[in-house]
Formats: structure tokens, C-alpha cells, sequence
């Protein structure tokens, strides 16, 4: 840690060494736990499985997993915590399976294993796990934002705040989720909403304050410790990427009990974007590391449409006090075309305080990354075991695949635009009766873009949009620009995709549309995750200048045992 600590003085955080894992999967999510246990969530079109290595081993020689499980659908989100019975992972997965997977990580004859402590049906979109509670964005696939205590799967609704969660802003799921000495705070791209947890005296929560920010694209709790109670309450700290670049809110004690909004030093700059020649922001996956005093992202500047040069990773030191000045950044990344690919929409978990980053791909390759690279001279395992527990072991997760079955069907060769009848076997089930618009899909241009694969038309929703359910489309109708306007359902809202407009969607609320529909009817939405959009054109940019060079990390993933969705296999942008 001494070594590491002169490391940051002077700036350099190049690694030392790395270590290399490949995966048959896409890597959903991962996390790194006491510079010791690195967990992973990965899966294609076929499997799901949740996975722990212990890095100690690792860096032994020894890449298989110290426990590896399957699950009913897709991890699509998912948060950590280490508790007094162990470590608790609560998974929220796919429209599959649309649930919430409470387990841990137990000792069991002689070995690991992972068991299910609760299973939350109905729930999504986990944005934070405190002690016995859960909080998710989604359910029964709306996004409806509540509290579920997970030993006893109570759910507890969270009540809109005045003006209700139909409005733009409120409508996508929300940045983040927290519980700060006893307040529950839920940060939207345009506002902080803050409510009273239930105590002995009130069973329910209850809504307490709403104060408009400027526009937020990502965010992270710099304080993991400031969810515990204490009498010596500290300011919760959020670090944020907005147009700006890195800023930082602090909520002060005094907030607690005045519930003064002048207590809110919100945005205070830390860190401005390099020049750039294209409005998207050239940051996104924002983290903050173990200790919670510096804070880690990706940097892809783009200019005029194309990627300058490959991401990197970019550290900064989180001040202690608002100082209002640009604190120093520290960039480090490696180049070799062998490592696993940074710009395939990474997972990224770094341990600050020990000198560890872990970042996994979609293409299920895993770097780690020692920042000291003095191993086995290192302590292997600083802390407790936290999978030895005296309780028993609750229920396992299965140990043998579990088929999810999801729907594959490839896009037709660059040369023939054939129509595949397959793929819109569900679309057109609301039985929409729209004049100038038809269900006839032999006639639309893009029916093979609506399947959820990495920048396609649902991944953009999904990601840059805020609305996480699967996407329906309806019905479509051509314009007089020879574009195609697409009226899809994801929730409980109808959308409408525009491709000539800015932006491009626009929603309707989930009431029969009248027969007359008008594009120009329904309200605009906006982006709540601008950086989904860099992250994901830098994806597929950097993939096609790999294709054109004669690589496809998707086709290596199908000779590792992979089964990637076919149309991932192209070797010509869309």
C-alpha cells in the first residue's frame, strides 16, 4: 500500500501486470470485493451463470472459478454488499425471468458454492442493496421505483413526488438509489428526490423533498459508509458526469433536519472534458473506487464522428473539501491489440486503496489489472473469510445450465434484405387499428435492428434512454422523407421512433392510441444517459476497424464455447 501510495504522488497508474481471463459469455457485471474475491455475471442467448474467483489464485496460475452457479435469465443489474452473515449479492435480471435474486457465497463440503437466500419475483433494476432492503426502478416490467426487504419479500411502494412519474425525466429509470443515515435518496437525471424510511412510528415511506439539478448523465456514491447509521452523521457525497464533466454534490447534515435547500453545494466542478469536436461527452463508466476517496472512468474522445485514438481509463483523487479547483487526472490505459477490449462496452471495478482494477467485455474477456504487480510478496487475503459462516447453508443455486432459449435470428447477408417472418412472430399484439399505419412488416426496412444486440435500436433504449423492459413494436408508417416513423410498447408507455427528428423519441401513455395518431402528439424524451451514446458508437467503431483488419472477437467467443446472437457475427456495419 506504501509502494501504491507514491505511485498516486507521481502520477503514474500504469499497471505493472496483467492477468487475462476468457469467458464463453458477455460479462453483464462484475465486482471486486477485498481485493480478493472478484465476482462475475455473464451470459449469452442460451446461459446465465454467476461466477467468484479468488484473485489470490489468479495470480497463482490458476484461472478456474472458486464457484461458478446458473441462473433463470440474464443479469442485467446488481449490487454487493458484504454483511455480517457474508457477502450478499442481489441480482436483478431480464424480461425472461423478471426477478430479483438475493444469494451469497457459502463454504460447502469442502468447497464453494452459491446459495439463494431470496428470490423477489416481479422486481427489476436493482439500483442498491442496504442490509435487509433492496431497492429496483421496475415492476411487473413498468418503472415504478420501491423498497423490498428481502428477508421477508415485503414490498413497500416509494410515492411519486408532486407532478407523478408521468413526465419527462421521471418516466426512465432513475441514475441511483441510496440510503444515507436513514434517508432514502433517489438521484434523476434532472433531479434529487429524498424520503423517510419506515420506523416504529410510521410503516411506510414517505416523500419529503424534490430539488431540480442541473442535467446528470451518470453517477456514484463516493461514501459507501455513509449508509450506516451513526450519531456522527456524515455529508453524502455523489460524484457525477454531466455536460460539464466530473462534478460533485454534497448534502450536508444540517439537511437532515432543515431540509434547507441552500444546503446543496451541487456541481462543483472537478474536472473539465478534454477539446473536443462532437457534443457527446467522451466520459462514461463512472466508478468510485473501495475506499471511496478517488473515482475511475473511461475517456474516448471523439471528434467529428470518428475515435481520435482507443479509450483509456482516467483516475482522480475525490477532494475532501469543496475546493472548486480542477483536481489532477491521472490516465493510464494499454494499447497492446492482444489485451481485452476496453471500448466493448466494459464492466469496470477498481480497488483503489490495494492496486487492483478489473474491467470485463462483452465479448466475456477479463482483464485485470496490478497496479503494484509485487506478487506473491503481497498479503493474499487481508480480511476475513467471508464465506465461512456457522449458519446453514441456505438452498444452492443450480450447478448444471439452465436453457433461457432467448430468440436468435440472424440478420440476412449485406447483399439480400429478405424479409425474416421469424423475428416479428410477437410484434403487432396490441391489435392497434391506426389510420396510415400498417402491421404488414414485409415492408419495413429495419425489423432486424429491434432484437437488444449491443448499439442496435433496443439498446439505445435500454442504455441511453432509461427503459430498461423489452421493446414491442406495433405497428410503423412511412414518411414523406422515405424514412419510417415505428410505434413500439416497453413498459407501460407507447413509443415512437423517429429517425428524422432530434430528439428521436417520443411517447404516448399505454391507453389505445386514437385512430387519427400523430408523431407530433406524443411527448418528446430525451436522453437521461448521454454517454451510452459515445459508449456505444465507440463500440461498434473500434469492432468494424478490428473486422476490417481481419479480427472478430465474437467469432473467438463462439471457439471458446460461446453462443453469441448470430447477428453479432457480421463483419459489415449495419
Amino acid at each position: 500500500m506504501a509502494r501504491l501510495t507514491d505511485k498516486w504522488a507521481a502520477h503514474d497508474l500504469s499497471p505493472v501486470k496483467i492477468w487475462r481471463l476468457y469467458l464463453p459469455q458477455s460479462i453483464n457485471w462484475l465486482r471486486l470485493i477485498a481485493g480478493t474475491w472478484l465476482f462475475v455475471a455473464s451470459s449469452d442467448n442460451h446461459v446465465s451463470k454467476i461466477s467468484c474467483w479468488d484473485l489470490s489464485l489468479v495470480f497463482q496460475g490458476y484461472i478456474e472459478p472458486l464457484a461458478e452457479a446458473y441462473l433463470p435469465g440474464q443479469v442485467k443489474t446488481g449490487k454487493l454488499e458484504v454483511q455480517a452473515s457474508g457477502i450478499v449479492l442481489a441480482l436483478g435480471l431480464g424480461a425472461e425471468s423478471l426477478s430479483v435474486h438475493i444469494i451469497t457465497l457459502r463454504q460447502h463440503s469442502g468447497c464453494h458454492s452459491f446459495s439463494e437466500l431470496c428470490r423477489i419475483e416481479g422486481s427489476s433494476h436493482v439500483l442498491t442493496l442496504c442490509g435487509d432492503l433492496v431497492a429496483c426502478a421496475v415492476r411487473h416490467g413498468a418503472v415504478v421505483p420501491h423498497v423490498v426487504n428481502w428477508r421477508n419479500t415485503r414490498v413497500q411502494d416509494i410515492p411519486p413526488p408532486p407532478g407523478g412519474l408521468d413526465i419527462p425525466g421521471r418516466r426512465s429509470v432513475p441514475h441511483l438509489m441510496t440510503i444515507w443515515s436513514g434517508i432514502l435518496v433517489i438521484l434523476r437525471t434532472d433531479a434529487l428526490e429524498f424520503y423517510t424510511l419506515p420506523s416504529p412510528t410510521i410503516d411506510s415511506i414517505v416523500f419529503v423533498k424534490l430539488i431540480k439539478i442541473p442535467t446528470v448523465w451518470e453517477a456514484a456514491v463516493c461514501d459507501q459508509s455513509a449508509s450506516v447509521a451513526s450519531a456522527d452523521i456524515q455529508p453524502l457525497r455523489l460524484i457525477v458526469i454531466s455536460s460539464l464533466g466530473i462534478g460533485m454534490c454534497v448534502i450536508e447534515r444540517e439537511l437532515l433536519e432543515a431540509w434547507d435547500e441552500d444546503r446543496i453545494f451541487y456541481q462543483i466542478p472537478l474536472a473539465e472534458y478534454p477539446p473536443s469536436g462532437d457534443d457527446d461527452p467522451p466520459w462514461y463508466r463512472l466508478c468510485v473506487g473501495a475506499s471511496g476517496r478517488r473515482s475511475l472512468w473511461v475517456s474516448a474522445p471523439v471528434t467529428d464522428d470518428t475515435v481520435t485514438f482507443g479509450p483509456h481509463f482516467v483516475c482522480m483523487v475525490i477532494p475532501p473539501r469543496l475546493s472548486g479547483t480542477e483536481e489532477r487526472l491521472i490516465s493510464w490505459s494499454n494499447y497492446d491489440p492482444v489485451q481485452p477490449a476496453l471500448w466493448a462496452l466494459p464492466a469496470v471495478d477498481f480497488d483503489d486503496a490495494l492496486g487492483l482494477t478489473v474491467m470485463g467485455n462483452c465479448f466475456g474477456e477479463i482483464a485485470i489489472y496490478d497496479h503494484d504487480g509485487r506478487y506473491p510478496e503481497r498479503c493474499g487475503a487481508l480480511g476475513k473469510d467471508f464465506t465461512d459462516q456457522g449458519s446453514p447453508i441456505p438452498p444452492l443455486l443450480p450447478a448444471k445450465p439452465i436453457f433461457l432459449g432467448l430468440s436468435v435470428v440472424p440478420r440476412p447477408p449485406a447483399s439480400s434484405m429478405q424479409f425474416e417472418p421469424a423475428i416479428v412472430s410477437q410484434w403487432s399484439q396490441d391489435r392497434l387499428v391506426l389510420h396510415g399505419w400498417s402491421t404488414d412488416w414485409t415492408e419495413y426496412w429495419n425489423w432486424d435492428l429491434w432484437q437488444g444486440v449491443p448499439d442496435d435500436y433496443v439498446w439505445v433504449l435500454q442504455h441511453a434512454y432509461g427503459f430498461p423492459g423489452p421493446a414491442i413494436p406495433q405497428a410503423y408508417a412511412n414518411t414523406e422523407f422515405n424514412t419510417q416513423y415505428l410505434l413500439f410498447r416497453s413498459g407501460h408507455r407507447y413509443f415512437v421512433f423517429d429517425p428524422q427528428s432530434d430528439p428521436n423519441l417520443r411517447s404516448w401513455p399505454l391507453t389505445p392510441p386514437p385512430q387519427e395518431f400523430m408523431v407530433s402528439d406524443a411527448q418528446a424524451e430525451s436522453f437521461v444517459r448521454r454517454t451510452a451514446v459515445t459508449e456505444g458508437f465507440l463500440h461498434m467503431e473500434m469492432f468494424f476497424r478490428e473486422v476490417h483488419k481481419g479480427r472478430n472477437r465474437w467469432v473467438e467467443q463462439v471457439e471458446r464455447g460461446g453462443q453469441p446472437h448470430p447477428n453479432l457475427l457480421r463483419t459489415k456495419p449495419w
